[in-house]
């Protein structure tokens, strides 16, 4: 057996995708929290002596990977191959403070979609950014629905105003509804860069991948928005398999 385990580090809930080369080829067979990740390793009979890690982070947690170096795990680190203004054969024009979620996810629209593309990554922090064919040409960062909402704890009368989930395009006519539909302000966003930039896809990904489809879809019925809940574990397994060890 032949595994790859990837894991993203981001900003909260770290977590990790354990895939299998089976006959038919490579398979992810399940992505788990990080803090479980021993148990599936060894439900999946998953090892250092045949799997090895794939890593992206946003925010360093040596501590939390130290028990799987012990163990050999062979730990490859997207940052050591992000020198700047090209990644794998990817234009970037950005800095080096580009997160490496970002930036993997980014590679995988560029060499799979090869199309002008909008990225967003709906979690703690949502990013918005944009892949071309000429590469990584920049986006945004927003809060994400939960961060957004928790900003009106800080107001006297609004903190106790219970919010609902549910958007609609009409002008709000009641406090909580006001405060719930000023997140759709963000979907504008989006749609002037789909506009602006001549995008052909929209992929949405992360927690709230679900409510940026919605978002989308009202507004631009005819732009093609697809959903990959796993998208940073594809793009992980992808850049590995075709940049750093071809199989």
């Amino acid at each position: 057996m032949q595994g790859l385990i990837t894991i993203d580090f981001g900003n909260t809930h770290p977590h990790a995708g354990l895939f299998h080369k089976l006959p038919s080829g490579w398979q992810l067979m399940k992505v788990v929290p990080f803090q479980e990740l021993s148990l599936y390793l060894s439900q999946f009979e998953m090892t250092a002596h045949n799997s090895q890690m794939i890593l992206s982070e946003v925010k360093p947690r040596e501590e939390d990977l130290q028990p799987f170096v012990d163990q050999g795990y062979l730990i490859t680190r997207v940052k050591n191959y992000w020198k700047g203004e090209r990644f794998a054969g990817m234009p970037v024009n950005y800095t080096k403070t580009l997160g490496e979620d970002r930036l993997i996810e980014a590679f995988y629209v560029f060499k799979k979609l090869k199309s002008a593309s909008l990225i967003i990554d709906a979690g703690t922090y949502v990013t918005m950014d944009v892949v071309t064919p000429q590469g990584f040409v920049g986006g945004y960062i927003i809060p994400g629905l939960e961060t957004y909402f928790n900003m009106f704890q800080k107001g006297e009368q609004l903190k106790d105003v219970k919010l609902e989930h549910d958007f609609s395009l009409t002008l709000p006519h009641k406090t909580s509804d006001a405060m719930t539909e000023s997140y759709t302000a963000f979907a504008a966003l989006a749609d002037k860069m789909v506009n602006e930039h001549q995008l052909d896809h929209v992929l949405v990904t992360g927690g709230k991948a679900d409510v940026w489809k919605t978002f989308l879809q009202i507004n631009r019925p005819g732009v093609n928005v697809v959903t990959e809940l796993h998208l940073i574990h594809q793009a992980l397994h992808y850049w590995f398999t075709t940049q750093i060890e071809p199989q």
